[in-house]
């Protein structure tokens, strides 16, 4: 790969690093306003329409600048979009946008933003075990197995004060919410990385899944809001743009374009910064409590993550 592309796939990295773990605050605010499935259903249908709107409208522009008869038929086009390719894409966004964002949007009604956060930094864990159970392609060692120890040893310490917490239902379900999200949005991921065609736009994949994804939103929207009722504040309503436009068009793109250059692994590593962010804005704009506990906690279950991502790639050479 040209260095400087994969100085752009790293520079994407980044920028999610830092708007990933913003949008654990806004979903936050949003859902103050709006019910949870029906707010993934809106956003993400929103922005996964604009990206479709921009690749068609970017792919135009760019095949009326190639001369004619430069390009064969599927040169022009980069690459056939099959109805079993479609359906791959549509099967993907299901898992990372229905199932990612929706059930850690459902958990966030109950569960700190914080602590959602740190339940998903666990996604490279969770993408190493798929990956190592997908046609067993890869062997566990010793790091990979102490990594995964130490990350959910990391989360026993951020939940050492709320054990009580365990007996109201609804924290119950607020937090398996967010494990069920860290798992389809994990299991997503390496799907993107499997079946993505690196010859199809970044932003016509990121458009086909967030679509799909944001339909399957107001899919469970029918079946489990209790109430279909928005309270419309320009508060409600800015987390909404921000989170459509910037969470889900821009950031799901750079994530697509990540993905494209770099490994799955690699690519959910974001969850490293993810956590620190959404604690640190938690505690200055929601009043979220952050203890040494809750740091030192934050500490070893990313130092776990960074752990099963060594083991990872000792595993791979």
């Amino acid at each position: 790969m040209p260095p400087r592309q994969l100085t752009r796939a790293y520079l994407a990295l980044a920028a999610i690093c830092i708007i990933w773990g913003t949008t654990y605050t806004a979903i936050k605010f949003a859902i103050r306003d709006f019910p949870p499935y029906l707010l993934v259903g809106i956003r993400q249908t929103a922005a996964g329409l604009l990206l479709l709107v921009w690749a068609f409208v970017a792919g135009r522009v760019r095949m009326a600048a190639v001369p004619p008869g430069l390009l064969e038929p599927n040169q022009r086009s980069g690459s056939a979009l099959t109805q079993r390719y479609v359906g791959l894409q549509v099967l993907t966004g299901l898992c990372t946008i229905t199932g990612g964002n929706g059930f850690i949007t459902w958990g966030m009604q109950h569960v700190s933003s914080g602590v959602a956060a740190v339940i998903g930094s666990l996604t490279p864990v969770v993408v190493v075990l798929i990956n190592l159970g997908w046609k067993g392609a890869e062997r566990i060692n010793a790091p990979t197995i102490g990594g995964v120890l130490l990350g959910f040893g990391g989360l026993g310490l951020i939940f050492h004060h709320g054990w009580a917490d365990f007996l109201h239902p609804n924290y119950r379900l607020g937090i398996m919410a967010c494990f069920g999200s860290c798992l389809t949005w994990s299991l997503g991921t390496v799907m993107a990385k499997r079946w993505n065609d690196p010859r199809v736009s970044p932003i016509l994949n990121a458009g086909l899944q967030i679509t799909a994804g944001g339909l399957g939103g107001f899919v469970l929207s029918l079946l489990f809001d209790r109430t279909h009722t928005i309270l419309h504040t320009p508060q409600g309503w800015a987390a909404v743009v921000y989170l459509a436009l910037i969470g889900s068009a821009l950031a799901f793109s750079l994530y697509m374009f990540a993905l494209q250059h770099l490994s799955a692994t690699v690519s959910s590593l974001y969850t490293y910064i993810n956590p620190m962010v959404a604690i640190l804005l938690g505690w200055l704009f929601l009043g979220e409590q952050l203890s040494a506990f809750e740091i030192a906690g934050m500490c070893i279950t990313i130092g776990g993550v960074w752990l099963v991502n060594r083991g990872y790639q000792a595993t791979a050479h």
